[in-house]
C-alpha cells in the first residue's frame, strides 16, 4: 500500500490550488476533513458505480480493491460510501471530457460541478476517503485505463446476469397444453345407423358385387350407386360476448359406395 512519503504538503497544495480560494479548501480540510473542489479546469472525475468496479477487479475487499485499482488505473481514486451502494471517483485530466459518453452507471464530471475531496491522510470511512491517494502533483488516471476498466466490469456483470438463474420464490407447476381453440368447437358426428349388409362377395359370372346380410340372404342395393348422407354438428359461438349455442346439425357429409 502507501506510506506517508510523497503525500505531504506539496500534493495538498496542488489540490487546494484548483479552487479560486485555496485558503478555504485548507480550512474545510481542517474542520470537516472534506473540501469541495471545482472540476473542469485542472481536474475532472469519472463517477463509477461500485458494482462495475467490483466486477472488474473481482473483489469487494477494501484492501484488494485498492491494490487492484492502483495497478490498473495508475492514478488517484476517491470512494464515497455515503451514496447507496458506494461510488468510486477516478480523477482525470480536466481536458479529457470530449472522450467520454455519459451514462447512468458511469458519468463524467467536468466544468460546472464540484467534487468532495478528502484531505490527503483520509484513508478510510465513514464518509469520503482516498482509495488511491495522489502521490505527486498531476497524479491522475489516464482516460484509456478508466474506459478499459469500465468495459471489463460491464462485460462481467452482463455475463453474470445471463448465467444467474432468475428465482422468483414461486414454486413452478406443470402447465397443461390445450389444443387450438377452433378444434375445441368441433364435436363428433351425429349417430349413423349400421349398414344394411354384413358381407360383400364378388359374383364370378356377372362380375358384380353381392351384398349379404348376417343370415346369408342377398340384400338389394339398387342398380345405381348408393350414397349415404350423414350430419355433422358443431357448437356455434354466437355474437361477441355470447355463450356457445346448443349443438345443432349444421352440415352434411355424403359417402358414396359402389353397388
Amino acid at each position: 500500500m502507501y506510506t506517508q512519503g510523497g503525500l505531504g504538503e506539496g500534493v495538498s497544495e496542488w489540490l487546494a490550488r484548483t479552487h479560486p480560494t485555496p485558503e478555504r479548501v485548507r480550512r474545510d480540510w481542517a474542520e470537516q476533513r472534506v473540501a469541495l473542489l471545482p472540476l473542469g479546469e485542472r481536474l475532472a472525475a469519472v463517477r463509477i458505480a461500485s458494482e462495475i468496479v467490483h466486477a472488474a477487479v473481482q473483489s469487494e475487499d477494501r484492501a484488494q480493491v485498492a491494490d487492484a485499482l492502483d495497478a490498473l488505473l495508475g492514478g488517484a481514486i476517491i470512494y464515497d460510501r455515503r451514496v447507496a451502494g458506494g461510488t468510486y471517483y477516478a480523477l482525470v485530466d480536466g481536458r479529457s471530457g470530449s472522450t467520454w459518453v455519459h451514462g447512468d452507471a458511469v458519468t463524467y464530471l467536468g466544468r460546472g460541478t464540484y467534487l468532495g475531496v478528502p484531505r490527503i491522510d483520509q484513508r478510510r470511512g465513514p464518509g469520503t476517503y482516498w482509495v488511491v491517494p495522489p502521490q505527486y502533483e498531476g497524479h491522475l488516471c489516464p482516460p484509456s485505463t478508466v474506459l478499459e476498466l469500465v468495459a471489463v466490469g460491464r462485460a462481467r456483470l452482463s455475463m453474470e446476469g445471463e448465467c444467474r438463474p432468475q428465482y422468483t420464490g414461486e414454486v413452478s407447476t406443470p402447465m397443461s397444453t390445450r389444443g387450438p381453440w377452433a378444434l375445441r368447437l368441433v364435436s363428433d358426428r351425429l349417430p349413423v345407423s349400421p349398414p344394411s349388409y354384413a358381407t360383400v362377395a364378388l359374383d364370378d359370372p356377372t362380375q358384380t358385387a353381392r351384398y349379404m346380410d348376417a343370415a346369408g340372404r342377398a340384400v338389394e342395393m339398387g342398380k345405381h350407386g348408393t350414397s349415404r348422407t350423414t350430419g355433422t354438428a358443431s357448437v356455434s359461438g354466437g355474437g361477441d360476448g355470447q355463450n356457445p349455442q346448443p349443438q345443432t346439425q349444421d352440415d352434411h357429409t355424403t359417402d358414396y359406395e359402389s353397388d
